[in-house]
């Protein structure tokens, strides 16, 4: 009886586990598709070029995007997509990619530009739930 038991907890366990788990989901354009976990309870919708994921009480999201690079570096969408954005912007420029970092209306926002060929990737993290949204970044990968 006590290993029965032992095996039901251990069965509804994992099956909690599932349900918690990340949903694995496929966006952006048809020249570049990219999957993503959406963890559970977020909301994940998509737009041209990628998708936006929201946290349940809407404090913290990460959009993703692809799009035609038009021949333009890292450096010169980084400043276009800078010029649009509101307040004091600090542009870095790190291996690889672009670095905006801003706070609008009291939020710190980052925004990562990547451009490679004639695609880039921008990345938006907005919120206080650090964490999470570096797991979702960190999920990103390349459709197959």
């Amino acid at each position: 009886m006590k290993k029965l038991f032992m095996g039901l907890c251990l069965l509804l366990c994992l099956g909690f586990a599932c349900i918690a788990a990340a949903a694995v989901q496929t966006y952006g354009p048809d020249f570049s598709r990219f999957t993503v976990d959406v963890p559970q309870g977020w909301t994940a919708s998509p737009n041209t070029g990628g998708c936006q994921i929201s946290s349940p009480d809407g404090a913290s999201s990460v959009s993703i995007q692809i799009n035609r690079s038009g021949g333009k570096s890292a450096l010169e969408l980084a400043q276009l997509i800078a010029a649009d954005m509101p307040g004091e912007k600090n542009i870095e420029e790190e291996d690889g990619g672009v670095n905006i970092y801003a706070t609008i209306d009291g939020v710190r926002v980052a925004v990562s530009v990547v451009a490679d060929d004639d695609k880039f990737l921008v990345i938006t993290v907005a919120g206080p739930d650090s964490a999470t949204l570096d797991r979702i970044v960190n999920s990103l990968g390349d459709a197959e």
